[in-house]
């Protein structure tokens, strides 16, 4: 592992790729004739999920806190 590797700076970027991907993926998913929902909706809620993690590594990064 290199170091800074999981600096808190990492994790955000990493994040936003993650959530970036999702998007893709619920853009594609919505793009099909029958979309399905079971589909829709875990996706949208992985999105919330790494958004919600992205605003929670963001705060603490601003607050000088490094631990979960």
């Amino acid at each position: 592992m290199t170091p800074g590797f999981f600096t808190p700076r990492y994790f955000p970027h990493r994040l936003h790729g993650q959530h970036a991907l999702l998007e893709e993926a619920l853009a594609d998913e919505l793009a099909q004739p029958a979309p399905d929902e079971r589909v829709l909706a875990r996706i949208k809620k992985r999105k919330l999920q790494v958004k919600d993690r992205i605003r929670a590594l963001e705060a603490r990064e601003q607050t000088g806190g490094l631990h979960a």
